[in-house]
């Protein structure tokens, strides 16, 4: 069982001098209020254009962002220097990266990596009371401290209460959660890799998730472990030798999964416990260890179109000539299960 564990806003402020305008006086000029791109290079790699420099350049050029700003990460490897703490609850999350508040966008270059490997025990990425789309990015080798603590080290996205868009991001070798969802958190996810880590994502409380086209491989928990009222809605993903269970449902959670491939997970492909649901439909189902399974009140149910047989994937999951796959899936996808 996998552990527990808006728009830009402009203030324009008047201030009244309590004297008039001279005759001819011109208006003051108003403040520009485009949107600017702040630009993190690697320390030893500086460009002309990079305010910002090394793991700590990427939290100081947050910090300089207002509301609409993009922060672009050059290519190489960011550490983290120092932490910054986020209350959640009973909890701290220890954050390399935070983002509090604000609106922005977080763009790599391809390349560019924040390492969680050496340096202060962190969470890659922590989000609260935000909106944030994250792009390119891969987070690798965040780990923990203490494994069984109040302070949460070790994830790569961690939101809380935040509106988060995820596009082609890799995270890798973690040793607590992937993404996150806390809170009233929506979280939506494209062209996402989990990979080589714990559970890959978690949500509680109210968090919603939409995946789509997503790869979900080698963690040795749950690859979706939805608690509480949270909710998941999953497309056209592959689910690949995860260790406690592809899909995980407790308390009143509820997972929907459909044009999906599961492959070799253990113990199985669906588990949902207490009052939760999971529905897997025009999927694809073989090597796993166990198949659908409810306990309590919960339900799984097995939806329309769900094939057994070997899917007869390419190295890629695509999809080879002669596989059982071909012209199946939810005809809302537009009827081919697997990777888009």
């Amino acid at each position: 069982m996998p552990v527990r564990f808006s728009l830009s806003v402009l203030v324009a402020a008047s201030v009244l001098s309590g004297c008039s305008r001279g005759p001819g006086a011109s208006p003051p000029a108003a403040a520009s209020s485009a949107p600017k791109v702040h630009v993190v290079c690697p320390s030893q790699a500086l460009a002309a254009d990079c305010a910002f420099s090394g793991g700590s350049g990427i939290q100081a050029a947050i910090d300089a962002a207002a509301d609409g700003d993009t922060i672009r990460i050059r290519p190489g490897t960011y550490t983290a220097t120092s932490v910054r703490d986020v209350p959640y609850k009973i909890h701290t999350i220890r954050g390399f990266v935070v983002i509090d508040g604000k609106q922005l966008t977080l763009i790599g270059e391809p390349g560019a990596v924040l390492d969680g490997g050496t340096g202060p025990r962190t969470t890659g990425l922590v989000i609260r009371r935000a909106n944030v789309e994250v792009r390119g990015l891969t987070l690798s080798g965040f780990k923990f401290d203490i494994e069984e603590d109040e302070i949460y080290e070790g994830h790569g996205i961690f939101a809380i209460d935040s509106r988060v868009r995820v596009r082609d991001v890799t995270i890798e070798k973690y040793q607590k959660m992937g993404l996150t969802g806390r809170g009233n958190s929506d979280l939506d996810a494209e062209s996402l890799r989990i990979l080589d880590g714990h559970v890959a994502i978690w949500l509680d409380e109210h968090a919603h998730l939409r995946l789509a086209n997503a790869i979900i491989r080698g963690n040795d928990s749950a690859g979706v472990a939805a608690y509480n009222n949270s909710s998941a809605h999953v497309a056209n993903c592959v689910f690949d030798r995860n260790l406690d269970d592809g899909l995980y449902a407790e308390q009143e959670a509820s997972i929907y999964a459909t044009n999906t491939i599961f492959l070799n997970n253990k113990p199985y492909v669906a588990r949902a416990t207490e009052n939760s649901r999971i529905w897997v439909g025009f999927s694809a189902l073989f090597g796993n260890e166990g198949g659908l399974f409810a306990k309590d009140a919960a339900v799984v149910r097995k939806g329309a179109n769900v094939i057994e047989s070997d899917p007869l994937l390419a190295a890629d999951y695509r999809v080879q000539p002669g596989s059982p796959l071909e012209g199946k899936g939810d005809p809302e996808f537009g009827a081919l299960i697997g990777l888009r």
